[in-house]
């Protein structure tokens, strides 16, 4: 039986999840409060590096990525700090409008499922290098997906010649620079995911029986595959640069969250 969070740890979760929504608010507000949207998100992110000592502490393994509660929340907090460098690195101004929505909407998700539907991952060379590919790699492409809206959003402005463009926001190119790298590194982690998890379906190490392949998880990770790998053929293919591939990574990371959630509701 899994070690479900305490109380106080879905209270320091939901707490951080809180300063983030601040964060957010702040965010769209004038430009001079951004210094404190971003210590919004800082002091969120050391509510939830507490949370997640707190449950280590009561599970009495420093081990990460042992159960569900821990892997959403790791995912979520190494998502703000990609935000909150690339907020101090001002590399694209406006990137956290997506991706701290990202880490409240993950941070929730690790209270609510950690609670009502706490599991323990099993451990082994195979299972420990599929899940730290699965839960790492979506880091990744939340960047991509966040640098993909900004980029939709830019060539919306562009289009509209009476609009004053923020520099913040970044250039198309630097956007979509932004865009194809961060899918080349997802997209690595998530075939080492893909590979280790057939692996384990194949040698029956999953509970997920003979007709695992058409498992809604298994039928969702692999349409996000073919929407990244559709992205990284972006610069020898034109037909899928610029604004097609900035809606591919947006809807490959649907389909990743979705997979995310689907993973965490099966029995």
């Amino acid at each position: 039986m899994a070690d479900a969070p305490t109380n106080s740890q879905l209270i320091l979760c939901l707490a951080g999840a809180a300063w983030f929504l601040a964060s957010v608010i702040l965010s769209i507000g004038k430009p001079t409060l951004r210094a404190v949207s971003t210590l919004a998100s800082f002091f969120g992110l050391v509510l939830g590096f507490a949370a997640l000592i707190s449950h280590a502490v009561t599970r009495g393994s420093w081990v990460p990525l042992e159960d569900n509660f821990e892997a959403l929340l790791w995912l979520a907090l190494l998502t703000g700090c990609v935000s909150i460098y690339l907020q101090l690195r001002k590399t694209v101004g406006r990137v956290d409008w997506v991706l701290s929505p990202i880490v409240i909407l993950l941070l929730v998700s690790a209270a609510v499922f950690g609670k009502t539907m706490p599991r323990n991952y099993s451990h082994g060379l195979w299972m420990g290098t599929h899940i730290a590919s699965v839960f790492i790699g979506p880091i990744a492409f939340a960047l991509a997906a966040a640098s993909g809206v900004m980029y939709l959003l830019l060539t919306k402005r562009l289009r509209n010649k009476h609009t004053v463009v923020d520099a913040r926001f970044g250039s198309l190119e630097r956007l979509e620079r932004i865009t194809y790298t961060a899918v080349t590194i997802g997209f690595a982690l998530l075939t080492i995911g893909l590979i280790t998890g057939i692996a384990r379906a194949v040698s029956a190490d999953t509970r997920l029986g003979q007709n695992w392949f058409w498992q809604p998880k298994v039928l969702l990770a692999t349409a996000a595959y073919v929407l990244y790998a559709l992205v990284l053929h972006s610069p020898i293919n034109p037909a899928f640069r610029g604004r097609r591939t900035a809606i591919l990574s947006i809807a490959g990371f649907i389909l990743l969250l979705g997979t995310i959630g689907v993973v965490q509701g099966m029995k």
